[in-house]
C-alpha cells in the first residue's frame, strides 16, 4: 500500500494513530521509510512508502523472506523498530518476487493515481466490517476471517485494479470508474478484464495467461472473486457502473460519499488473479523529491483544491474563473492562484478568459481515470484548436451557466460526453449535459440536456432530435431536457413531445425560475407545472 497514511494503516496494524506515527518517525530516521505530503480528494497529509534500503532488505538480502506489500515492511519494522535487521515472519502474505509497488517507478505511478488510491485505502481494510459485504447465511466468521490479510495493486490490470484477501476464504477485486469513463470504455475494459494478467482457477491445477485463454482457449475457464467492488469517482460514475454491470453476480458500487445501492453477499473462492512475473529494478524511491521537480504538473494537482479545479475544467471546457469560484464555493482569489499555478505547469490554457485543458492536461486527466491518453485526445482534441474554442464560446457559456444553476439549487449536472449512449448499428447520443433525476414526469434515472441556440425550423428541429427519436423507436427512450434561446423555439420543440420523452424551456425562463423542485421552468405541451427533483 504505497502512499498509505497512518490512518489507513491503523485497522491493519491494530495500533493507535499517535503510536503508529511515532514508530513511523523512528523508521524514517533509520532510513527504512520515506514520506511526502499530498492529497487529492482528501486533505494533504504525510503518506508513506519504502526506501530502496528497505526494499532491498525485503527482496534481495539473504536473511529476508519475500513479502507482499509495502505494508509488510512497515509492519515488521514496527514490531522491532530498534533493530537493523528484519524479523522472519511476514505480516501480510508471502510473495517470491519484487512487487512493482515498492519500486521507484511504482511509487511515482501511485502519485499519479492518488485520487482513487485515497478512496481505496479508506475502504479496503475495513470492508468486511462495514456491513456492505455480507457473509453467506449459516457462516459465523471470526474476526480473523474478516480482517484483510493480503493486498496488492495490479500493475497490468485494465479492469481489475487491486486485489484484497480476507482470511483464507474470501478475495475481492477493486475497479475504479473515473471521471472520463464512458459506457463504451467500460464495456471494452470488462470484455478484456483478464488481459495481461495471470489467472488461476481452483478447477484447474495450473496458471495460464487469461488473455490467451479467453480468446484462443476454453471460455468456461474463469477466475471468479468472492465479490467485485466498483469504486466510482462520483454519482454519475456510479450510475454508469450500475447500468453497465447490473448483470454481474457480485457488484458492490461505492462512491466517496458512501455505498451506492444495496449490500451484496460474499462467496468463498479459491481462484486468483495476479500480475505476470517480470524482472524489475527497485530504484531509489527516496529520490522522489528530485522526480517531483521535473514533474511539476503531477505535483500541482496533488492538493484538494487544485485537483477539484483541474477536474472541473476537464469536465466543463471554457469555464471562467468566476464560474469555477461559484461552482466550488471558493474565493475568486484562491481560484485565480490555482489557475495560475496550473497554467504555469502547462495543464490548462486560459483563452479569452476561459479555461481549457492543454494536451498535457488531457494526458494527465486520462492517467487519473486509468484510460489511454489517445482516447481523450481523440474525444476532446478539438478544444486544443483556438478557432474551435472561439466558435464554441457562446454555446459553452450557455451550458456552463446551466451547470452553475443546477449547483446553486443543490443538484449536480455532469458533462454530456460522460453520458454518451451508443446503440449499435442505430445511433449515438452525446448530449451537452446529463442529470440524475430521482423524481420527474418522465420517470427517474438519467436525463440528457441539450442547449440549442439556432434550430427553429421543422427540418432543423427534426435533425436535432433525430438520435433521440431513433432510440425511442428501438425501445430505448432517453428523456430529453431542451433549453432554447427563445420562447418561440421552445414552443416549436414542444410540438414533437409525442415522438420522444421531452421537456422544454427557454433561457429567459431559466434566469427567472428554477430548474429543479416542485415548480420548475420545464414544460410539457399539456401541463402547466412540472416537478423535477435531481440527485446531487
Amino acid at each position: 500500500m504505497p502512499l498509505a497514511s497512518t490512518s489507513n494503516l491503523v485497522p491493519i496494524l491494530a495500533l493507535g494513530e499517535p503510536q503508529l506515527r511515532a514508530k513511523f518517525g523512528r523508521l524514517q530516521r533509520a532510513g527504512w521509510l520515506a514520506s511526502m505530503s499530498v492529497g487529492m480528494i482528501e486533505r494533504q497529509q504525510q503518506r508513506w512508502f519504502l526506501t530502496s534500503q528497505a526494499a532491498e532488505a525485503l527482496y534481495l538480502h539473504d536473511r529476508a523472506q519475500a513479502h507482499g506489500t509495502a505494508v509488510s515492511c512497515a509492519a515488521e519494522q514496527i514490531l522491532s523498530p530498534d533493530t537493523g535487521t528484519l524479523p522472519g515472519e511476514p505480516v501480510l502474505g508471502s510473495r517470491e518476487r519484487v512487487q512493482w509497488t515498492v519500486t521507484a517507478r511504482g511509487v511515482r505511478t501511485c502519485v499519479r493515481r492518488l485520487a482513487w488510491l485515497e478512496l481505496l485505502y479508506r475502504l479496503a481494510p475495513r470492508l468486511l466490517f462495514s456491513g456492505w459485504l455480507r457473509v453467506p447465511p449459516g457462516v459465523a466468521p471470526g474476526v480473523g476471517d474478516l480482517a484483510m490479510t493480503e493486498f496488492r495493486l495490479l500493475r497490468h490490470g485494465g479492469w481489475f485494479h487491486a486485489v484484497a484477501h480476507y482470511g483464507e476464504r474470501y478475495w475481492v477485486t477493486f475497479t475504479y470508474v473515473g471521471l472520463h469513463a464512458t459506457e463504451r470504455s467500460l464495456r471494452r475494459k470488462r470484455a478484456h478484464r483478464f488481459w495481461g494478467l495471470d489467472a488461476y482457477s481452483s478447477d484447474h491445477d495450473a496458471h495460464e495467461r487469461a488473455a490467451d485463454r479467453v480468446f484462443y482457449g476454453d471460455p468456461t475457464y474463469d477466475a471468479v472473486p468472492s465479490a467485485q467492488v466498483i469504486l466510482a469517482a462520483d454519482s454519475w460514475a456510479a450510475q454508469l457502473a450500475q447500468r453497465e454491470f447490473a448483470r454481474d453476480a457480485w457488484p458492490l458500487i461505492c462512491t466517496p460519499d458512501g455505498l451506492w445501492g444495496d449490500p451484496v453477499e460474499l462467496r468463498p473462492s479459491s481462484d486468483r488473479v495476479d500480475d505476470p512475473v517480470t524482472p524489475m529494478e527497485v530504484g531509489r524511491a527516496e529520490k522522489l523529491k528530485r522526480w517531483r521537480k521535473y514533474n511539476a504538473d503531477t505535483v500541482a494537482i496533488a492538493e484538494p483544491l487544485s485537483y477539484a479545479v483541474f477536474m472541473a475544467v476537464a469536465q466543463f471546457p471554457a469555464m471562467r474563473g468566476s464560474q469555477l469560484s461559484s461552482l466550488l464555493s471558493t474565493s475568486p482569489r484562491r481560484i485565480d492562484a490555482v489557475l495560475t499555478a496550473l497554467d504555469e505547469v502547462g495543464l490548462i490554457d486560459r483563452f479569452d478568459g476561459h479555461c481549457y485543458l492543454t494536451e498535457r492536461g488531457l494526458r494527465r486527466a486520462a492517467n487519473l481515470s486509468r484510460l489511454l491518453a489517445r482516447a481523450l485526445i481523440r474525444r476532446h482534441g478539438a478544444y486544443l484548436i483556438p478557432t474551435f474554442r472561439h466558435r464554441q464560446r457562446h454555446h459553452d457559456d450557455g451550458v456552463n451557466r446551466l451547470v452553475l444553476q443546477f449547483a446553486s439549487e443543490g443538484a449536480a449536472a455532469f458533462a454530456g460526453w460522460r453520458g454518451e449512449i451508443n446503440v449499435p448499428a442505430i445511433t449515438q447520443i452525446r448530449p451537452d449535459l446529463v442529470v440524475l433525476v430521482t423524481d420527474g414526469p418522465l420517470g427517474s434515472g438519467a436525463y440528457c440536456l441539450e442547449y440549442e441556440r439556432s434550430a427553429t425550423t421543422p427540418s432543423e428541429i427534426i435533425d436535432k432530435i433525430r438520435p433521440y427519436r431513433k432510440c425511442a423507436a428501438v425501445g430505448r427512450p432517453v428523456p430529453l431536457l431542451m433549453v432554447c434561446e427563445t420562447e418561440q423555439a421552445a414552443e416549436r420543440f414542444a410540438e414533437y413531445d409525442s415522438l420522444l420523452p421531452l421537456l422544454v424551456t427557454h433561457t429567459a425562463a431559466v434566469e427567472a425560475g428554477r430548474l429543479t423542485g416542485d415548480d420548475t421552468v420545464w414544460r410539457q405541451r399539456d401541463a402547466d407545472t412540472v416537478s423535477l427533483h435531481c440527485r446531487r
